[in-house]
């Protein structure tokens, strides 16, 4: 649900920042959406689902039940997981890279370092509320079955 909103939002967005700077580009900018869209979803199935399920499997076993808002909770550590996970796991790709290829390291961790910053920034303004108000839909629902 977040990622299809953050799609919608960023394509409303850039389609008025192109047509600000420049009324004539707005048609490539259309012929150029399904393919930035084609490109965001191969991407989050190859890795922010995965990442995703895992980071809440993670957030449901470490934050106690007991708590009063445990699903709010919840919600809101997984996706802080979720760029955790991306953090590590692209640092240890960043390593490898570093090493086979025989490039400088700070280079890759620096890229790497960067690339999950500026995601952290476009995203968190939508992973965090929808991860708290999920969260707290998924413990209520949870709780009226008991």
């Amino acid at each position: 649900m977040a990622k299809g909103l953050y799609f919608v939002v960023q394509a409303v967005l850039t389609l008025l920042l192109v047509v600000s700077i420049d009324g004539g580009s707005a048609g490539l900018f259309l012929a150029m959406l399904p393919i930035g869209i084609l490109s965001g979803a191969v991407s989050a199935a190859a890795f922010i689902a995965p990442f995703a399920f895992v980071a809440g499997v993670l957030a449901w076993r470490v934050v106690p039940s007991r708590y009063r808002y445990a699903g709010a909770l919840g919600g809101l550590v997984a996706p802080l997981l979720v760029y955790l996970l991306a953090a590590v796991i692209g640092i240890l790709a960043g390593v490898v890279t570093a090493v086979l290829g025989g490039g400088p390291l700070s280079r890759s961790l620096v890229s790497v370092v960067g690339i999950v910053a500026v995601a952290f920034m476009a995203t968190c303004w939508i992973t965090l509320p929808v991860g708290i108000l999920s969260g707290g839909l998924y413990e209520r629902a949870r709780s009226l079955d008991d």
